[in-house]
């Protein structure tokens, strides 16, 4: 039998909320993804007053009870209103189901899979942004069917999952984030929900229920994690903090790009930077985030708040997603924009399926009815080693010039620069390789401030690969 590690969340009794029990506060079970995602789990749910509990889970196998592993109980000792519980020691790739049940008559039953363990195993997930609260509960909840019967292997949102915001008072927010449960409940008993906080979260708030009613990696702001080939970086998108995001989304961000056992890097959150019609994009987000998006290469930006439906033609090499109908009002989108490759505004999900190198999406309205079709393939120019560059230490940059202005040259040089190219430091020749990548190796220079920029220049012909305009870059590994 596996070991089982356990850990209890004491809700209190009291506080500025007044007793947990007198607001007859109810969380259904959530499964979510705080650790490895391809061997834990974190389950968690509320009741209103304090009581024992326990889980039954095992294999979800078909009905053979000679393959079916004998079920693994945790009980808990202690009677808390919040249970938490992390499950370990999973096996990967495996559906998993489980039984809740608790002192005061409480029974629950749902479902997870564990992440796979090679990159090369396919599996599916599902993009489900801008409930707010269930504002059209009978759309939320016709959306939310939709999205239980794809059973992907989990589910993504980029917030607005209640509406703490425009509550008019205490009652309102509680009842905001119990009709989110009432709304999604089919959904989270199916599987993990991996969501990032939304603008109506409050997740600004540091007493936002975002907080109590979510288990989520790190701060539960900004985190990273990681299924199959694709590396999620969730990053909170709270208006006018985009520049004080700047630095975790940079090193995350390189760390993603430049890592050979990452093949997609998607950044999720709420705030597009990139939208037309009733709600734009936010211009502190498109002014900080987009340039680094183009400069690690980025594979897909996946945001919400619009509550439209729009997906772009890339732009300077990066296709972005707004998705936003999963329950609030729906808005108006400028369909004849020159980079949006299709939009509309109807209530929908987005189901994407990973094969490796392959991403493709299927956008569906609630009936499961498909109005919008892409496919996607991973092109990462660019690898760096190490991927933060040691001052005084060699580094070595290798450059894949397929599907770029460089793909037929037969010289190739590096051209390295301090920080943003204020100085040019290197011009250095690169070599082929077998498999047609261009390499070169070099000792960092101790001159820059905080990181390498670079690009490619063809020196036969006076061809330049600069990534359009921004060039590369890679931040110095930190002395502190």
């Amino acid at each position: 039998m596996n070991t089982i590690r356990i850990v209890i969340l004491w809700a209190l009794a009291g506080g500025v909320c007044g007793p947990v029990g007198a607001r007859n506060w109810t969380a259904p079970v959530m499964a979510t993804w705080t650790d490895d995602p391809r061997t834990t789990v974190t389950l968690a749910w509320e009741r209103p007053a304090a009581a024992t509990a326990q889980v039954t889970y095992g294999v979800d196998e078909p009905a053979d009870d000679s393959r079916r592993p004998a079920f693994q109980t945790v009980v808990f000792t202690n009677a808390v209103p919040r249970h938490v519980v992390t499950l370990r020691d999973l096996t990967p790739g495996t559906h998993y189901r489980y039984t809740v049940s608790s002192s005061d008559g409480y029974e629950a039953t749902g479902r997870w899979w564990t992440a796979p363990a090679s990159p090369e195993h396919p599996f599916s997930f599902v993009l489900l942004n801008d409930l707010q609260g269930g504002l059209n509960a009978d759309a939320a909840k016709a959306v939310a069917a939709g999205v239980a019967a794809a059973q992907p292997t989990f589910v993504l949102s980029a917030g607005d999952l209640a509406d703490s915001r425009h509550a008019h008072d205490y009652a309102g927010v509680i009842r905001s984030w119990q009709l989110m449960y009432e709304c999604l409940e089919d959904v989270f008993a199916a599987g993990v929900f991996q969501p990032v906080a939304g603008n109506h979260d409050e997740p600004e708030n540091p007493d936002s229920f975002w907080y109590r009613l979510l288990e989520l990696p790190g701060d539960q702001r900004d985190y990273v994690f990681d299924v199959g080939p694709i590396r999620f970086i969730m990053v909170d998108a709270t208006k006018n903090e985009a520049a004080s995001r700047m630095a975790w989304l940079a090193r995350e961000l390189q760390q993603a790009a430049y890592d050979p056992a990452v093949t997609w890097v998607i950044p999720t959150f709420h705030r597009p930077p990139y939208s037309w019609g009733e709600r734009g994009g936010d211009e502190d987000i498109r002014q900080w985030w987009t340039p680094l998006f183009t400069r690690y290469e980025v594979g897909l930006v996946i945001s919400g708040h619009a509550h439209t439906y729009q997906r772009t033609r890339p732009i300077e090499g990066v296709p972005y997603l707004v998705s936003g109908g999963s329950g609030g009002w729906l808005y108006a989108v400028d369909e004849q924009q020159p980079e949006i490759a299709f939009a509309t505004s109807v209530y929908h999900f987005v189901e994407f399926r990973v094969e490796a190198e392959r991403l493709g999406l299927e956008a569906k309205g609630a009936d499961g009815t498909v109005f919008d079709r892409a496919s996607y393939v991973a092109r990462h120019h660019v690898q760096v080693e190490p991927v933060f560059p040691v001052r005084g230490e060699n580094c070595t940059i290798r450059y894949d010039a397929r599907g770029g202005p460089l793909a037929d040259a037969g010289q190739i040089h590096l051209h390295l620069g301090r920080d943003d190219f204020t100085e040019a430091l290197l011009d250095v020749p690169m070599k082929r390789d077998a498999a047609g990548v261009w390499t070169a190796t070099f000792v960092v220079p101790e001159s820059p401030k905080w990181h390498l920029a670079f690009c490619f220049h063809d020196p036969q012909r006076e061809r330049w690969h600069n990534n359009y305009t921004y060039n590369w870059q890679a931040l110095v590994a930190r002395e502190w």
